[in-house]
């Protein structure tokens, strides 16, 4: 790789900035977006919390009817009317036009049970329907978490960190249900109660009623103070998963090495660290969130105490009703409930939001390289592949390729060489079209790259890494990865051509083996070839391998390179590669140094014409015959 590619590129680590991108109203109205596309579901939940509204608003009622008319005996010509209702119900009980006292109370009590079961039912139906709608919103972020992450250039996976990424489609998604549930939902379904409580609370006793609000500037003056506390409270703690989840995944990919350098209690001790900054974080969030909590529910009593003092007085004056104090009364806790609600979850929302925050900064990133808006998809490709004055920099004023030129027709072997550094790498990377040069163009069977599909370009070049890499999954779904219609005589001759079917069979399960993580039940070579067969399987015009042969012997490397002479008679093959031994049977060999082409021609005519080349080859101890 080139040691220039990386200096100041795009860190992912920048998006775990303390300074905050959105504000929460325009973190709930994105998510507002998510709902509306379920939204059959979203009017049967908005249904329920309607029908809730009435069951919550039935009961008080039903107390103060029953107290007025039947325990206290001061009725009210409002209430009449359930009054006569309960009356119906008790000489239906009695078969009496007149039941008494004792019969009306027992009708009483059963319509209240019979509304706290409808409640009941309401609220579990509710509740479900809300954490479904939840659970779809959380997989519709992921969803779109992921496209756009494959949208994203290869720079921002160069330098990211692929645990902290990891946490946010994971802990922060997951963390998502709280809007959902305490947040979008839940405050709707409490604004639309609270009104309609307030509204009841106001047709009992509008004096009462102007006390209890005395409350609402109180609790906005509370919120105001710890809003930003809590917010910035979780939004560390949430940083602080992240680099939990990142550090946890960079130990365990990296154990072998931590065993065989004997520093288990260094990585021990260096986890432990994190893991206490983590914790720390989190209790410092939950206890701001509880402290807001706790100031909210004193408040709360201090409220109720004075509406049941002020109540009483009036009762004992004459000017209201016992029935109309109680239900009042728990109207008013009722009214309550929905800001203790958001005062207990509060904590909770906001590490949702900052969740969403994170997550939403990802999806936001705008991708450096982006497919035309009318791409050119043409019937076939042949193959040709040409760089025409090519210059590229990672970074302004970083030249790392500057004037590269070449051609590499169909059934020709090209081979990239050069010493670390040389630019080698960058040319895979236009290539494939991970970055878009700055100068220049490179182009497929005359058509620049940017003006082409990236399914026509995918499709018809294939790259295969230096690391090998294979997806969890059967060795036949790693195979047919990047050509799934492939049929089995054709997988098997193409392992088979590699020399690698011989090994697949002795597995018990044969092409159908569950591969281990990061294919631990393969040898390295395995992979390699792994690899290679897969990339040929996918029958691409343009083949390029990027040191696919570093690490193996050389016997699997002369297998390697009789199988590409084999299978790409009709396709462009390009080695990138700085090893002597890979590139002196191609048809021509481009020798780059400093992002620059030194030389260009067959192994015998560089080691006359290019001291670079000459140069390498002498320090691989590779013979040089000289005339």
């Amino acid at each position: 790789m080139e040691t220039a590619e990386y200096a100041d590129r795009y860190d992912v680590g920048s998006l775990e900035s303390t300074k905050r991108r959105y504000t929460d109203r325009q973190l709930v109205a994105r998510l507002l977006g998510y709902l509306t596309r379920h939204r059959a579901l979203l009017a049967a939940e908005l249904t329920l919390i309607f029908l809730k509204m009435l069951t919550v608003l039935a009961n008080p009622y039903l107390y103060k009817v029953t107290l007025d008319f039947y325990v206290v005996g001061t009725p009210t010509e409002d209430g009449s009317w359930l009054a006569d209702a309960l009356v119906r119900i008790a000489s239906a009980f009695t078969g009496s036009t007149d039941p008494g006292r004792a019969p009306i109370l027992l009708a009483a009590a059963a319509v209240y049970l019979a509304i706290a079961f409808l409640e009941w039912g309401v609220t579990a139906a509710q509740l479900y329907y809300v954490d479904k709608l939840g659970l779809l919103v959380i997989a519709d972020v992921r969803e779109d978490f992921f496209a756009h992450i494959n949208r994203l250039g290869q720079r921002f996976f160069e330098y990211g960190n692929t645990g902290r990424l990891v946490s946010r489609v994971t802990n922060d998604a997951e963390a998502l249900k709280a809007i959902m549930s305490a947040g979008v939902i839940g405050l709707l379904a409490d604004l639309i109660m609270a009104v309609a409580i307030l509204a009841m609370m106001a047709a009992l006793d509008l004096q009462l009623t102007l006390v209890a609000l005395v409350l609402a500037p109180t609790l906005a003056a509370v919120s105001r103070f710890f809003q930003r506390w809590i917010q910035e409270a979780w939004r560390a703690a949430r940083r602080n998963v992240a680099a939990l989840t990142g550090k946890v995944q960079d130990l365990m990919y990296g154990a072998k090495v931590t065993k065989a350098l004997t520093q288990e209690a260094r990585s021990l001790a260096e986890f432990d660290d994190v893991n206490q900054v983590n914790m720390e974080s989190q209790i410092k969030a939950e206890t701001v969130s509880v402290a807001f909590s706790s100031v909210v529910t004193v408040l709360s009593s201090v409220m109720a105490a004075a509406i049941w003092y002020l109540g009483g007085g009036r009762v004992l004056g004459g000017a209201q009703t016992l029935g109309r104090l109680v239900a009042f009364s728990s109207y008013a806790d009722s009214f309550f409930e929905p800001i203790q609600n958001l005062s207990t979850m509060y904590g909770e929302i906001q590490s949702a939001l900052t969740g969403a925050e994170r997550i939403f900064n990802v999806i936001d990133q705008r991708p450096e390289v982006e497919e035309a808006e009318d791409p050119l998809e043409p019937p076939e490709v042949r193959g040709e592949v040409e760089f025409r004055g090519v210059g590229f920099s990672y970074v302004e004023g970083q030249p790392v390729l500057e004037d590269i030129g070449f051609k590499a027709a169909p059934g020709e072997i090209i081979a990239i060489f050069g010493p670390t550094g040389s630019g080698k790498s960058t040319i895979i990377n236009l290539l494939g079209r991970f970055y878009d040069p700055t100068e220049g163009s490179v182009m497929l069977d005359g058509n620049d790259l940017r003006g082409l599909s990236f399914r026509t370009l995918r499709r018809n070049v294939s790259i295969v890494l230096q690391e090998p890499f294979v997806f969890a999954g059967t060795v036949e779904y790693n195979l047919k990865f990047g050509r799934p219609d492939a049929t089995d005589k054709e997988m098997r001759r193409v392992a088979g051509v590699l020399g690698i079917d011989e090994a697949i069979t002795r597995f018990p399960e044969g092409y159908k083996t569950e591969i281990h993580e990061k294919g631990g039940n393969l040898s390295y070579g395995q992979r390699q070839l792994l690899c290679l067969a897969r990339a040929i399987l996918a029958d691409p015009r343009v083949m390029v391998f990027d040191e696919a042969t570093s690490s193996v012997d050389p016997y699997t490397e002369y297998v390697i390179q009789r199988a590409l002479r084999r299978e790409m008679e009709r396709r462009t093959v390009i080695l990138v590669t700085h090893r002597v031994s890979t590139v002196r049977e191609a048809d021509r060999i481009i020798v780059l140094e400093g992002g620059r082409i030194v030389g260009e021609g067959s192994h015998e005519e560089l080691i006359e014409r290019s001291p670079t080349y000459r140069r390498l080859c002498e320090m691989q101890l590779v013979e040089i015959k000289t005339q």
